[in-house]
């Protein structure tokens, strides 16, 4: 299994997922971020889609 965390806005933030198509929007190449991920359950407000011009401050990848 793989993680992805990056730094944004100086938080460290779980990368999810990645989607080439989001129902939001026409645009195309989306990033859902966890804002929270180290907590054990998890909300629906601690996620959020970012475009994936985004940029990351830094990017780490942990494989287990």
């Amino acid at each position: 299994m793989t993680m992805v965390v990056a730094k944004f806005k100086n938080k460290w933030v779980h990368v999810v997922k990645f989607a080439t198509t989001v129902s939001f929007s026409n645009e195309k190449n989306w990033f859902m971020i966890n804002f929270d991920f180290e907590k054990p359950f998890r909300k629906r407000e601690q996620f959020k889609w970012v475009p994936a011009s985004t940029r990351f401050d830094t990017v780490r990848e942990f494989v287990s």
